[in-house]
């Protein structure tokens, strides 16, 4: 044998030996073996098991090895554990598990659970990074649906960094299966720009489980001061926090320089069963302070709370994919008593829904569905660029039962500017159904409502009225459209009080009242269809009736406006006139198709555009309308069966000398129709339907037969 060989072998065998040793040796973090001049190292444990619930500090923390050799009075206690990881350096994961014996003078045997009450001191912040505290390791928990650890804050009144259960200042930590109540402060704190990829999973915060009695903490969950990237819940049942009960807030996410933290699969102001209110006091989510970038859901159930969910200040938040007002069965109401979502006091570029229907929230049953604007600051900023898609609100997960709000389905307040509710195309489009008032109130300017179903159900058939108008414009320099449908309303489709509003491309059928009715000036009214709104005279108490708001009904309703636009719209079968205008002036109506309305196409009323008089026809032929107008007015022609205007043939301008005119007919029109016209003079007032005059029956044309002649 080589000397070469003779020395690699000799090496195995003391390897060997030395493992030999280290195994029989336990507890040891270094084996001298002097006669051999050789130090073994063995990796240090990474796990260690709370064995106590008392809130002792008297054994070794320098290491969990350490405490495990040396812990001191009862056992190990959280707070030793805790402590013994926070010296530990930056390395591999470690675990704090529990396995407390239930002759612990903290095991309480009815619910079962480990009551754990620190104080007077809180417990130490997580700095180390990367340290699991996982409940669910406690013998007995996996036989329960509720966590059998408690931290319990009652005897928590001293601290410098808060008095709070859990606090996370460190990155990569997760706390599982874990129930804190009666913190002063908060039951988990997630703070500092180093707390970022931390994960609170399948804990009961401020309520006592499995009683579901309410055990407040402040705030159930606090993260601030720039924290970033923190998962509250997960995607399962098992990752679902109940975060109900607390006096404050379920969830409070703080500070521009807080981000991207994500709260998802909750359940925050209802039990553990998702059958009663615990009502966090307040607000279920609070996101303040221009924290920004974070998103709320999927799948968290915000119920039972006084306010669901608050974006204070705060903006480039997403809300997508929660339950919102409702049980988690997504049918049952557990309203939250002020209002399910609320963007106040300056946010911006929120966005409260999506595309799909993962990302749709169901707000439902609450008291506003969602509130954008002014709430509480005296003159607070604006709140720009909202985007709110793609939710039902005020009916349940099916999109066809009604399930209303309260009060407004959406109010957007004067301090709400240029928000969009709806979008481009109907996957973005919201259901807005059912509301105790009407389903969209908009106060502020600037602001659009495209592709929704307001007053159906998802279905687009199914009647879900809104109990008040449609929806209620007072700001200015709104755009309604295009692709809305407003219908089954119990007042109006439409009321429209501020100026300067462009109503396009909607369809407005069956409200109970009339399709549209106008205060403001300046509105714009294009390519709309406006049909089988019933007439209906019914008594209403609100403040628009008080001010004599809209007191007429028809289809389109002008009442004291000024330059208001009706273009292009087809206007038929509604149960009161086509068009009324009572009062104001320079009101154009010009190239509609109005037809088999109740009364009449076009009423003008208490000296409405300047009681402008329609045209006489005296003679319609086969090829020619020839009348008389006021001088230079537009004269449009109009063929329909019943001297309103169906189809629109042309226009022609009145001669200024003696308002003559004369248009020429095609040949297409039928004789079953009346031919009828319009004027309009050069301020923009347009008259009445002229009485109409039949389309002349054209003569029999004969065709000749002559016998052939044989030649």
């Amino acid at each position: 044998m080589t000397r070469q060989w003779s020395a690699r072998l000799t090496g195995y065998a003391v390897v060997l030996f030395i493992l030999f040793v280290s195994a029989a040796m336990p507890g040891r973090d270094v084996l001298r073996l002097v006669r051999w001049g050789v130090h073994v190292v063995r990796a240090a444990p990474t796990t260690i098991t709370v064995t106590t619930t008392q809130d002792e500090l008297d054994g070794d923390t320098s290491s969990f090895e350490d405490l495990i050799d040396n812990p001191g009075g009862a056992g190990i206690s959280l707070r030793e554990a805790i402590t013994a990881a926070n010296a530990m350096p930056p390395g591999p994961r470690l675990f704090i598990h529990f396995a407390i014996p239930d002759t612990d003078p903290g095991y309480e045997t009815g619910l079962p659970i480990w009551r754990i009450q620190p104080g007077p001191s809180a417990l130490p912040p997580l700095t180390r990074g990367n340290v699991s505290i996982d409940g669910t390791t406690q013998p007995g928990a996996s036989l329960v649906s509720h966590p059998v650890i408690l931290l319990d804050g009652t005897n928590v009144y001293e601290g410098d960094r808060g008095l709070n259960g859990l606090t996370i200042t460190s990155s990569g930590n997760v706390l599982r299966g874990i129930a804190l109540i009666l913190f002063w402060d908060a039951g988990v704190l997630i703070e500092g720009a180093d707390a970022s990829n931390n994960v609170v999973t399948g804990c009961v915060i401020g309520v006592l489980a499995p009683d579901g009695n309410s055990q407040p903490n402040y705030y159930g969950v606090d993260i601030r001061h720039g924290a970033r990237n923190n998962l509250i819940g997960g995607s399962t049942a098992a990752d679902r926090n109940i975060i109900s009960g607390n006096d404050y807030a379920g969830v409070r996410i703080d500070g521009s320089t807080t981000m991207s933290n994500t709260v998802a699969g909750n359940w925050i102001g209802v039990d553990a069963d998702g059958a009663r209110a615990r009502a966090n006091a307040y607000y279920g989510i609070v996101v303040s302070g221009g924290a920004q970038r974070n998103i709320i859901g999927r799948g968290n159930v915000i119920s039972g709370n006084d306010y669901g969910i608050m974006v204070m200040g705060a903006s480039d938040n997403r809300i997508v994919g929660n339950v919102i007002g409702l049980a988690p069965d997504r049918t049952s109401l557990i309203g939250n008593r002020e209002g399910g979502v609320f963007l106040v006091d300056g946010a911006s570029r929120n966005v409260v829904g999506g595309e799909t229907e993962t990302e749709r929230n169901i707000i439902s049953g609450n008291g506003y569905g969602v509130f954008v604007g002014q709430y509480y600051v005296p003159s607070p900023p604006i709140a720009r660029l909202n985007h709110i898609k793609g939710n039902y609100i005020g009916v349940d997960a099916s999109g066809i039962l009604p399930r209303g709000n309260v009060r407004q389905g959406l109010f957007l307040t004067e301090f709400a500017e240029s928000n969009i509710i709806g979008g481009d195309d109907r996957r973005e489009g919201n259901v807005v159904a059912y509301n105790g008032l009407s389903g969209i109130t908009i106060e502020g300017a600037a602001n659009q409502i495209a592709s929704n179903i307001i007053g159906a159900g998802a279905d687009n058939a199914t009647p879900l009225g809104n109990q008040r108008h449609g929806a209620l414009i007072i700001g200015d320099g709104n755009i309604v459209g295009p692709s809305n449908t407003f219908a089954f309303n119990q007042l109006s489709g439409l009321l429209i009080k501020g100026d300067h509003t462009l109503i396009h491309e909607n369809a407005i059928h069956h409200n109970t009242r009339s399709g549209i009715c106008v205060r403001g000036d300046g509105s714009t009214i294009m390519s709309n269809t406006v049909t089988l709104n019933q007439g209906m005279d019914v008594t209403w108490d609100d403040f628009d009736a008080q001010r004599d708001d809209c007191s007429l009904v028809g289809g389109i309703v002008l009442t004291g406006t000024l330059q208001t636009l009706i273009r292009s719209n087809t206007i038929r079968d509604n149960a009161a006139p086509g068009v009324i205008i009572s009062s104001g002036e320079r009101n154009r109506v010009s190239s509609n198709s109005i037809t088999t309305n109740a009364d009449s196409g076009i009423v003008l009323l208490n000296g409405a555009n300047r009681s402008i008089s329609p045209p006489t026809i005296l003679a319609v032929e086969q090829t020619e309308v020839r009348g008389v107008a006021c001088r230079k007015c537009r004269v449009e022609i109009f063929a329909d069966p019943g001297g309103q205007g169906r189809e629109f043939l042309g226009a022609v301008d009145a001669s200024s000398d003696d308002g003559t005119f004369s248009f020429a007919l095609s040949g297409s029109v039928l004789a079953t129709l009346q031919i009828t016209a319009t004027s309009t003079d050069a301020d923009g007032n347009t008259s009445a339907f002229a009485v109409g005059i039949g389309v002349p029956v054209p003569p029999p044309v004969y065709t000749l037969h002559f016998p052939l002649v044989a030649r």
